[in-house]
């Protein structure tokens, strides 16, 4: 009898192996479907369209481009750049246009159409488009007119940024008659087609990711096998898929800060602080300019005077006492540009340092819930851990930050990296007898490092309380002398690291305790700022609350204005939504008031969830008055709501059971799906102007083609 069931359970796993292929297979099918006839549906439609040449019939006219467009100046000298075509007495259906455009790969041409019809006397204007000579695709636009056309009035000119690649300009100019269109700018019309047959265009990235989002949802079904596959620290094939998963993070990062050329080609001088920073090092100072003269001034740090006066002065650094000074944390200097600079003689580079930080950011997060699992959730399936780590380092602070590598996200990345793993090293000490008082120190070291990256990301210290509480004032049969030798290696590299940087403080601002920050010379005087209630509330709704905010338009993620009534200077710049309303993975800590007294943790882990939770807030209060309100400072509290919405989640999935199984990974499968797209989006979100649109505009358009039909 055994022996048959044995078969049977052998014939029942190869059964749904071969279901779930079927399944896989059935889905691949269907995204080919779906390609051919919704992702290439303008091809389809265009399938008996009859051809019309409009080239003839142009009237072609040269100008300048408006003020505050890209102005693109020719090897003649010529700043003639924008296009105008106008198109009369057509009285035709048109159902698309193709442009015949000759450009280079990288460059984009912004195309906007106005048309006349039969529903319309006058001119009206249709959403611009954009060509990139990268993609053909690009070229082609579908119109939906009332009825037949009349008249069509067509403008193009070079997108902003991208760093064009100008034609010669010798033989621009020429007429329409010649039958060359070239532009005196970087682009030439060489013919403009109408109802023409789209060929088709398969967008295999598209594919894959249609096929990954159905695969993604079979495998998270209630019966699916993943959740049979408990957490093992020991299983090597688990630690395998678990390093896998971590290598991968680490070409999705590098990937990340190498996306905006603009960030890695840093051409800008404010952004060479930490260079300049570690050749005045070198020379035996922590200075990195001189400015006397602004002493005299009644205000050196009202910035918008010194503007109106013509009165130069060096942007974001701190002023004080005729010295300009970083105040940005001398530890990312210690770590990386020091070193380089001494050892190669050579600036270490901005976007590395982010990478680095984020690569030391993922391995710490994936350590720390390794260790939060041994000691809350033994037995949880694995898909939960690897969920976990996997939904803390693609919140869309982090993915900010590595997507735009400039020199204000090392620290803030640095401070991240620091932190986490902090707190995976405490971890790895309460869960091993072996080397227990290193990984303390350890842990300490790393969190009171976060002072000279963000000293504000020290209120994540407070995660200690819950974590050793216990241990020190409990009841755990230790001795007095074991738990003050312990206290002590908790401690010490707290004292350490901070008479390093009171050092340093001294050095700078004749205090210890001064940061700095308060000197620096930006649109917003921090020496007299001081403290109010009311923008603080606004910075925590800001921060926590504020819904993303969505167009039907790629990239879909825009910024919010932050309008507000605040009488008084609000520094703000653009946030894409609150960390806990444009994130739906953080809605189940709307549970934690009802599940605290039953966690599995007991105190401790409620403590954690509570402290996480009460840090960021404090943090946001302490962003909100000190600084203002932008999107990288919501990257100082994001790291206490992910740690805290993990946490929670994997609580609910470890004792769920039956139904609330059920109904959790329903919720569970549409708030991943939903955090990916925020993540995938805020990379392309173009909320200033160095982003990629206008300095990756290789991947920008890519990612635009999987959303176009």
């Amino acid at each position: 009898m055994g022996q048959i069931l044995q078969e049977n359970g052998r014939k029942g796993k190869r059964g749904g192996k071969e279901c779930f292929f079927r399944k896989l297979a059935v889905l691949a099918a269907a995204v080919f479907l779906f390609e051919i006839f919704i992702g290439n549906y303008s091809s389809v439609r265009s399938l008996f369209f009859q051809k019309t040449d409009l080239t003839d019939r142009m009237e072609l006219t040269w100008g300048e481009a408006e003020e505050g467009s890209a102005a693109v100046t020719s090897a003649a000298g010529s700043t003639a750049d924008r296009l105008t075509v106008v198109i009369d007495g057509l009285d035709m259906r048109i159902d698309n246009l193709y442009f015949n455009l000759e450009m280079p790969a990288n460059e984009a041409i912004s195309i906007s159409i106005s048309l006349t019809d039969e529903g319309n006397r006058y001119l009206y204007p249709l959403p611009e488009m954009e060509a990139v000579g990268r993609y053909p695709s690009s070229l082609y636009t579908n119109l939906y007119p009332y009825g037949k056309v009349h008249s069509l009035t067509i403008e193009l000119e070079p997108a902003e940024g991208g760093g064009l690649v100008l034609s010669d300009g010798a033989e621009s100019g020429k007429s329409a008659e010649s039958g060359d269109f070239s532009g005196q700018g970087s682009f030439a019309l060489l013919g403009l087609e109408a109802n023409v047959f789209r060929p088709f265009d398969l967008v295999l990235p598209r594919m894959l990711l249609l096929f990954g989002i159905g695969a993604f949802c079979l495998f998270m079904r209630e019966n699916s096998g993943v959740f049979c596959v408990r957490f093992d620290p020991e299983s090597r094939r688990q630690n395998l898929i678990t390093a896998g998963c971590l290598v991968l993070f680490f070409l999705f990062g590098l990937m990340l800060v190498l996306a905006d050329q603009a960030c890695v080609e840093s051409p800008w001088e404010h952004q060479q602080q930490y260079r300049q920073l570690a050749s005045a090092i070198l020379e035996g100072h922590v200075w990195v300019g001189r400015q006397p003269e602004l002493m005299e001034l009644e205000n050196p740090y009202d910035t918008s005077y010194l503007l109106a006066g013509n009165i130069p002065y060096l942007a974001d650094y701190a002023y004080y006492e005729g010295n300009y000074y970083v105040y940005f944390g001398i530890v990312p200097e210690l770590l990386f540009y020091l070193p380089c600079l001494a050892v190669t003689g050579k600036s270490f580079p901005n976007f590395l340092a982010v990478y680095f930080c984020f690569s030391g950011f993922a391995l710490s997060v994936f350590g720390l819930y390794r260790e939060a699992v041994r000691r809350w959730f033994s037995g949880i399936p694995y898909v939960f851990y690897l969920t976990a780590a996997g939904v803390t380092l693609t919140f869309g602070s982090f993915i900010y930050l590595t997507a735009r590598p400039d020199m204000y996200h090392v620290p803030l990345m640095a401070a991240n990296m620091f932190t986490a793993a902090g707190i995976w090293l405490w971890l790895c000490g309460l869960n091993r007898e072996r080397g227990r008082k290193l990984l303390f120190g350890a842990g300490s070291a790393c969190m009171a490092l976060v002072a000279g990256c963000r000293p504000q990301m020290l209120a994540f210290s407070v995660i200690a309380l819950p974590l050793f509480w216990g241990r020190f004032f409990g009841g755990n049969g230790q001795k007095k002398r074991e738990k003050a030798l312990e206290a002590a290696v908790l401690l010490v590299p707290y004292a350490i690291v901070a008479a390093g940087i009171m050092y340093y403080n001294a050095l700078r601002f004749s205090s210890p305790f001064d940061f700095g920050a308060a000197y620096s010379l930006t649109n917003n005087d921090m020496t007299h700022r001081g403290t109010n209630l009311s923008r603080i509330l606004y910075g925590l709704c800001a921060f926590f609350f504020l819904p993303a905010r969505y167009e039907a338009k790629f990239p879909f993620l825009m910024t919010n204005g932050l309008e507000n009534e605040y009488m008084g200077k609000m520094v703000s710049e653009f946030l894409f939504g609150g960390i806990l309303a444009s994130q739906s993975v953080c809605w189940c800590l709307a549970l934690f008031p009802v599940c605290r007294r039953k966690i599995s943790g007991g105190k401790e882990l409620s403590g954690i969830l509570m402290c996480a939770l009460g840090a960021s807030l404090v943090i946001g209060a302490f962003d909100a008055n000190a600084a203002g309100i932008l999107q990288r400072y919501t990257a100082d509290a994001a790291l206490g709501i992910a740690l805290a919405s993990c946490l929670m989640m994997l609580f609910l999935f470890h004792s769920a059971r039956g139904v609330s199984f059920r109904y959790g990974l329903i919720f569970l499968r549409a708030a991943l799906l939903q955090h990916a797209l925020y993540a995938f989006l805020i990379v392309f979100a173009s909320g200033d102007s160095v982003n990629l649109k206008n300095y990756g505009r290789i991947l920008y358009y890519g990612a635009k083609r999987l959303f176009q039909m």
